[in-house]
């Protein structure tokens, strides 16, 4: 019994020792986290600043970094901390602002908004699509913006004039205006802008239909430096819009009167005195031109580069001769739906225009096999994109000829019934690959390619 007594005793002893031990031992989670504790609250107030980002970096490399966000990105970062709010919302970081992801949302309050951060930091400014904003944004806008350089109001259709007269009044260093589908915009906003954004080079006024001939004169007259003018469907302009201004239009361009239906040959008799600098000229669907339009560009626009005629069904061979013999410097042709061009208008572009790469002659229904041979002959180098389709007397010798042309990138050979699969497939074989025959789809196709150049034209 003694020896029993002694056991229990030795035993409940060594039970109260390890239970006195585990006492004082702590969990390894819960030790990591008092050693982590003990590391932070011993380090001096200086060490713990370094260790911060927002310490370490200078305010200039923050706003770099920032710089390359876009809005979105932006907006995240700015929910960091306030560090980092404080930064994403440096105006230096808002010199252009793009709210085309946005329109649907974006309404007075964001405009003001953004209009007291930016200040006269912001330059460039696109409300593309922006439906709800109105005059009032604008005007907020304007009077603290006042450096801005390129502004989009693209189908705001709530603007009118009075945001076209704080633009005047504040805006004096406007470069580039778009005011494309702002329907209610008249010739009383061009004379704003005409008279407080001297330093214009580009003005975008298409299918604004309320503007006449005074509100374009204007903006010609008063805008010296103006290099881009498009008036694509401006229904409200008549064919002697730039007769009192001939000589204001020594600077323009690039000029695009796509469907304007009322100009005539007058009109481009003065184009072509007055805009002795022009490059690119667009009177797409102006079916009232003539030849005599081709002769009057052939003897004073020299410069010429681009020239899209596309539906001026009323040209023919009497005005691209003279044509090819004063535009030398032509690189793009379109005269789809010219039905009257015949292969000696080709044959003397091939010869004239040594600097020809893109060429449209759709539906051009007596162009040969002669003449596309002439044309790859004189620019293997140089051809880029052709367009043929609807050429029905063009054959499988007009790829043959088009092997020469290495630079080729596109050819449209749409309802070309004399050209065979068979050679369509051999050109394909040598390393063109970007041939559009339509062999099996043929109305659906031709239907598709003129619905797209439609709704591009009104950029729907």
């Amino acid at each position: 019994m003694e020896t029993d007594r002694r056991h229990l005793a030795t035993t409940q002893q060594r039970r109260a020792k390890r239970l006195a031990q585990q006492a004082h031992k702590t969990h390894p989670v819960i030790q990591a986290k008092q050693n982590q504790m003990y590391l932070i609250t011993t380090l001096s107030q200086m060490q713990v600043d370094n260790s911060l980002i927002n310490r370490k970096l200078p305010k200039e490399v923050f706003l770099k970094v920032f710089s390359f966000l876009d809005i979105k990105a932006l907006c995240r970062s700015a929910q960091v901390c306030r560090h980092w709010n404080s930064m994403a919302l440096d105006g230096a970081n808002w010199q252009r602002v793009d709210l085309f992801t946005f329109q649907r949302d974006v309404k007075t309050s964001v405009i003001e908004n953004l209009a007291r951060r930016c200040g006269g930091f912001l330059k460039e400014l696109s409300l593309k699509g922006c439906e709800n904003v109105h005059d009032s944004a604008l005007r907020t806008f304007t009077s603290r913006c006042s450096n801005l350089e390129h502004l989009s109001l693209y189908r705001c259709k709530r603007v009118t004039d009075a945001s076209c007269e704080n633009l005047g009044r504040y805006c004096h260093k406007l470069k580039y205006l778009n005011l494309e589908n702002c329907s209610a915009i008249t010739d009383r906003a061009m004379r704003y802008i005409g008279d407080g954004c001297p330093n214009l080079t580009y003005l975008n006024i298409s299918w604004c239909d309320a503007v006449q001939d005074r509100g374009a004169q204007l903006i010609i007259q008063n805008c010296k430096f103006l290099e881009t003018l498009i008036i694509r469907g401006c229904e409200g302009l008549t064919e002697t819009v730039f007769g009192p201004v001939e000589e204001h239009m020594m600077s323009l361009k690039k000029l695009n009167m796509l469907q304007c239906f009322q100009m005539s040959d007058v009109t481009v008799q003065n184009i072509a005195n007055g805009a002795k600098s022009l490059e690119y000229l667009c009177m797409s669907n102006c079916n009232q031109i003539t030849d005599r339009s081709l002769i009057a560009l052939g003897q004073n626009s020299h410069e010429l580069k681009v020239l899209e005629l596309s539906g001026c069904t009323l040209l023919g061979d009497n005005g691209f001769l003279p044509l090819s013999k004063g535009c030398k410097k032509l690189e793009r042709l379109d005269i789809e739906d010219c039905s009257l061009v015949s292969d000696h208008t080709i044959h003397a572009l091939a010869n004239q225009c040594v600097a020809l790469q893109e060429l449209s002659f759709s539906h051009c229904e007596l162009i040969t096999d002669e003449s596309i041979h002439n044309l790859a002959t004189k620019h293997r180098e140089s051809l880029k994109v052709l367009e043929l389709d609807n050429c029905p007397q063009l054959t499988d010798s007009t790829l043959s000829h088009l092997r020469q042309c290495k630079s080729l990138k596109r050819i449209d050979l749409y309802d070309c019934q004399n050209v065979s699969k068979d050679a369509i497939l051999r050109f394909q074989t040598c390393g063109f690959t970007k041939i559009q025959d339509g062999i099996h789809r043929r109305g659906e196709n031709v239907m598709r390619k003129h619905l797209a150049r439609y709704l591009d034209s009104r950029n729907a």
